[in-house]
Parts: structure tokens; C-alpha cells; sequence
């Protein structure tokens, strides 16, 4: 994938995650049963708040079930379980090949609160 083909489908990504209703993302839960156990981008939203964690993982429900800091984070500042869930998009093998790519450029776009900090090209 080109630098623009990767930046378009970073955009694409970011929207279907801002576009998922919130009442349709999947509740924090001990075990993360109804989330999906396949590739892709997830995202911790919080309902006035927006995104505030963008992660991937080729298995998003064992990387949630592994402990997640962005739960301990959200923990620490006081957020009501019920206004933070949890919104996948899944990505598939030639998108997964580049995820890496994908999840700089959404981190950098959102600037999301409990992401570390990704240097900008220069």
C-alpha cells in the first residue's frame, strides 16, 4: 500500500469506529464474551468523551481478556463503566498486513487520551 492508500484506509477505519452507535459497542465485561475473537482495530469510547484508547490485535477478545491499561486508566479517572465501551472494526489479511501502518496514522489523527504518544513525521 501506497502512503495515501494507507492513509485513506486509516480514515475509513476511524470513521466505521466513530460511526458504531454507542449503544451498539460492546459493555466492559469480565470476559469479553460477545467481543469478536477476530483481527482488526478496537477502540475504548466513552459516551461524551469520544475514543480514548485506539489498539489491534489479531485476537481482540483474548487481547481485552489478557488486561488492557486503558480499563486501569479509565479506572483511575473516575469514568462510569456504563460510559465506556468497546467498538471493533474488523481488518482482513491484506489490510491486517498493514495494521500497524493503519493504527499509527488512527493514533496520530484522534490523539486519543490513553494511547502513548506517536511521533509525527517529520
Amino acid at each position: 500500500m501506497t502512503n495515501s492508500e494507507l492513509d485513506a484506509e486509516a480514515l475509513r477505519r476511524m470513521q466505521l469506529l466513530m460511526d458504531i452507535p454507542f449503544e451498539e459497542c460492546h459493555a466492559l465485561t469480565r470476559e469479553f464474551a460477545v467481543v469478536t475473537q477476530r483481527s482488526g482495530i478496537y477502540a475504548f469510547r466513552h459516551q461524551q468523551e469520544g475514543i480514548l484508547y485506539v489498539g489491534k490485535a489479531v485476537n481482540i477478545r483474548q487481547r481485552l481478556r489478557g488486561g488492557h491499561k486503558a480499563l486501569g486508566w479509565a479506572f483511575i479517572d473516575r469514568f462510569d463503566p456504563d460510559d465506556v465501551k468497546i467498538a471493533t472494526v474488523r481488518l482482513g489479511y491484506q489490510a491486517w498486513l498493514h495494521a500497524l501502518e493503519i493504527e499509527a496514522r488512527m493514533i496520530q489523527a484522534l490523539r486519543p487520551r490513553y494511547n502513548i504518544r506517536i511521533r509525527q513525521p517529520e
